[in-house]
């Protein structure tokens, strides 16, 4: 059974991510001004001691496109990890979805992460699944695609039409 994950609701705006819910817990979450975040990390797993985590993150209020709020995720990443990697999946004037992954980099666990930005009129959405180590699983990547290319904006139960 696919059942929506919902998180980081507020009296703005939520995401909707069409993805299986079975084996996940809510690992931590965060609600400052400013930001809402909530972690998922498997069900026999936690947040200090997890092999996958499943993000959704809100940075309400910012006003920035998805790709200026990733190439600011990006230059942030190699100030500390030089040679971490990075590419666009896919990007269109609502949204972006990258990749990104580092290796041998002091303080960081070797990791590898897909993520999706997307515009809001109350801020920028940014759902994402890490991986421990230097690649997915099979079959991984492709089903969380999937499921953030499905993502939509919710604001009062309904899609958002972003006006901005």
């Amino acid at each position: 059974m696919v059942l929506a994950l919902v998180g980081c609701a507020t009296t703005f705006e939520t995401v909707y991510v069409p993805a299986e819910n079975k084996g996940w817990q809510v690992g931590s979450g965060t609600n400052r001004p400013g930001e809402k975040l909530v972690e998922f990390v498997p069900t026999e797993e936690s947040i200090s001691n997890w092999s996958r985590m499943f993000t959704i993150q809100f940075l309400e209020g910012t006003r920035d496109s998805p790709q200026k709020v990733m190439e600011a995720l990006q230059a942030r990443m190699r100030a500390h990890c030089r040679d971490a990697q990075w590419a666009t999946i896919s990007q269109n004037a609502s949204s972006v979805t990258y990749q990104w992954s580092v290796s041998n980099c002091a303080g960081q666990m070797d990791q590898i992460e897909i993520a999706r930005l997307l515009s809001g009129n109350d801020g920028v959405h940014r759902i994402a699944f890490v991986r421990k180590g230097l690649d997915f699983a099979p079959g991984e990547k492709e089903k969380w695609l999937e499921a953030f290319s499905k993502a939509y904006v919710l604001k009062d139960g309904r899609p958002v039409v972003v006006t901005r």
